[in-house]
């Protein structure tokens, strides 16, 4: 098993934490909201024999300090392309979840030519009108409580939660996801406004090859048959895939799939 070397970098004003192994061609790795990096631990291992594999906590995550004002998407993008130039990052590929995935896509659309490939699991694109969106102020502020009540838990009674509510997972995906919130600040949570972004637009602007992966709705999937449309319409070339079985958390709940998927479309980018 590859060991992760651990480092910090200031980025923006802001010192974020990141984690390397492997090497090769550059993948980056952006984990969703109020997760971190380690989040990727089971696929940067699996990858890190072909590729020299990045994760980093986004700000206010993990080991990352907080933001000391603002957690929009769009500044989560700018954090993104101004780390992958510190590192000195030529055009790596990048794969990000949920909020990740929104970040990863709106640095890809505003920063013509950063990635070489682009794999988005699960992100925040929904094909409802304005008026069937979510209140994002009602829903932050009921996220804000229950992230309140489970930093108020202690490490076993969140690893029960959290097993009763995800049977499948794997205990180490367990073990991250309890350690995740225990570190995240609950400020992060400003980044849910910004969701309201018009996510086509940046679909629409994205110059390289695109991998989309995301579950059934049923199961708690974002991405519903008319948002993975518009991508296919907007981006023709994009390979779209929808995993049986699994809902939001794609790679912990299909990582077999998941795993010969982004390997397979990795292999194939230019």
């Amino acid at each position: 098993m590859p060991d992760f070397s651990q480092h910090q970098i200031i980025i923006n004003s802001v010192r974020l934490n990141y984690y390397r192994t492997g090497s090769g061609p550059a993948v980056i790795l952006v984990h969703g909201l109020t997760d971190h990096a380690l989040y990727w631990s089971a696929l940067a291992r699996a990858l890190a024999a072909d590729y020299d594999m990045v994760m980093y906590d986004s700000r206010g995550h993990g080991a990352s300090d907080p933001s000391p004002t603002d957690y929009r998407l769009e500044t989560l993008a700018g954090d993104l392309a101004t780390l992958v130039g510190s590192l000195g990052l030529v055009r790596p590929a990048v794969i990000g979840h949920s909020m990740g995935a929104s970040t990863a896509s709106i640095a890809a659309a505003t920063h013509p030519g950063l990635f070489r490939a682009i794999v988005l699991e699960d992100p925040v694109w929904r094909s409802v009108t304005p008026e069937g969106t979510p209140d994002m102020a009602t829903v932050q502020m009921g996220w804000r409580a229950d992230l309140l009540t489970m930093k108020a838990m202690d490490r076993a009674a969140l690893l029960a939660r959290v097993r009763g509510e995800s049977p499948g997972w794997s205990d180490e995906d367990y073990e991250q996801w309890v350690d995740s919130k225990r570190a995240v600040n609950p400020d992060a949570l400003g980044v849910l406004p910004s969701f309201a972004r018009i996510w086509p637009d940046d679909v629409r602007a994205i110059d390289c090859p695109l991998l989309l992966l995301t579950g059934e709705p049923e199961r708690g999937a974002i991405v519903d048959p008319g948002a993975a449309e518009i991508v296919r319409q907007l981006q023709p070339e994009a390979r779209i895939v929808r995993i049986n079985g699994v809902g939001h958390q794609v790679r912990r709940e299909g990582f077999a799939t998941y795993l010969r998927e982004v390997r397979e479309f990795l292999r194939q980018a230019p």
